[in-house]
């Protein structure tokens, strides 16, 4: 009877009832659909790519609160028109496809699924854009054909700051060679605003004027390395380490050592790695 009772109890946790569908696209043979359920934490979301109805893709959600968009994460997005479901996104003269994937949690994390969908089927790329969910944006910065990803570098997140006042500088992807890599010439700006840049200088001095201490202890501003950051991927390179020089409070010692760990940090950085014979 034990064996009978068993046997005959509902499969319940392998039957679990899948996520609504939420979203549907099509373009020619090819349909996207991605579910979720908006009132669900559970890893349950997922979407499917067919090609004349047959599953040829499909991505199931890995963490809690996950979930998937076609398209840009929000419809309102100022480039959403840009990617819809069979625009030329690489400028290879295919159909493409975006999916985003939204991971959830605080200010974490978003990644960016191209496919081509045009005569074969193929993914084209994973962008990774990290944290934000409004900083990655497509961007048409040539006269040739396809978009740009502008997206940025999160390697000094929470690097002696706190989130809110971590910089993150902005890079600029560009697809070719088969896959996206960064793009320094439109990264690249043609000189520096000196008046900006000196009262900026004298910002930070103002914000350090009580600091007492040694590097790493003394609190230094976060925006002056931002500013560091900002002037290196944008090309100026030289620049930013005169900034420094002119910047670093008189009173805080061991300028070195935030210079060796700041270059130790940056180094960790796969887009300064594309980066860094480019800049002056």
């Amino acid at each position: 009877m034990t064996t009978l009772f068993v046997a005959m109890q509902p499969a319940s946790n392998s039957l679990a009832k899948p996520p609504p569908l939420q979203r549907s696209g099509t373009f020619n043979a090819y349909t996207a659909n991605v579910y979720f359920d908006p009132s669900s934490n559970q890893k349950d979301a997922y979407f499917q790519i067919l090609k004349d109805q047959k599953v040829v893709y499909r991505q199931q959600a890995t963490a809690n609160g996950e979930r998937f968009v076609i398209g840009t994460l929000y419809d309102d997005d100022p480039d959403a028109a840009l990617v819809t479901m069979g625009k030329d996104i690489t400028g290879q003269g295919q159909p493409d496809l975006l999916i985003s994937e939204w991971k959830g949690g605080a200010n974490c994390c978003l990644i960016l699924h191209i496919f081509e969908i045009g005569t074969s089927f193929r993914k084209i790329a994973d962008i990774d854009a990290e944290f934000g969910d409004q900083g990655p944006h497509f961007v048409h910065l040539t006269k040739e054909p396809g978009l740009q990803i502008q997206i940025y570098d999160w390697t000094f997140a929470n690097w002696h700051s706190d989130f809110a006042d971590s910089p993150a500088p902005r890079v600029i992807l560009r697809y070719q060679n088969d896959g996206y890599r960064v793009a320094p010439g439109l990264m690249h700006t043609p000189g520096i605003d000196s008046k900006e840049l000196a009262a900026r200088v004298e910002s930070i001095k103002g914000a350090s004027k009580d600091l007492r201490g040694a590097w790493p202890d003394a609190e230094i501003p976060p925006q002056l390395w931002g500013t560091m950051l900002a002037l290196m991927y944008s090309g100026h390179r030289s620049a930013a380490w005169q900034f420094l020089d002119a910047t670093w409070p008189q009173q805080v010692k061991r300028m070195d050592p935030f210079r060796r760990d700041f270059k130790e940090q940056l180094e960790t950085s796969a887009y300064w790695k594309q980066l860094e014979h480019s800049a002056e």
